[in-house]
């Protein structure tokens, strides 16, 4: 039986990453820019995966950035995003 004291931990642990910012790839992937917190460290993560996204290293719940910046405006398609 899991007790009221271990649900408030866990939701406490989700409070510690921060979402900016959700943004869609040329090729429909959406990836999710967030912040760790109280490090500030960033993290770029694939969401979903678009429903014609012919790239291989796309896969839906995959970190691709961690601790660099990413601006999906530059993002070019030969770019592999995987850490």
């Amino acid at each position: 039986m899991i007790t009221s004291e271990r649900r408030v931990g866990a939701v406490q642990n989700v409070a510690q990453i921060r979402l900016e910012t959700l943004e869609r790839l040329g090729c429909g992937c959406v990836v999710a820019i967030q912040t760790v917190r109280p490090s500030g460290v960033p993290v770029v993560s694939l969401e979903a995966k678009g429903p014609h996204c012919t790239h291989a290293t796309h896969r839906a719940n995959k970190v691709i950035r961690l601790g660099e910046s990413f601006d999906p405006l530059d993002y070019d398609a030969r770019d592999d995003l995987s850490v």
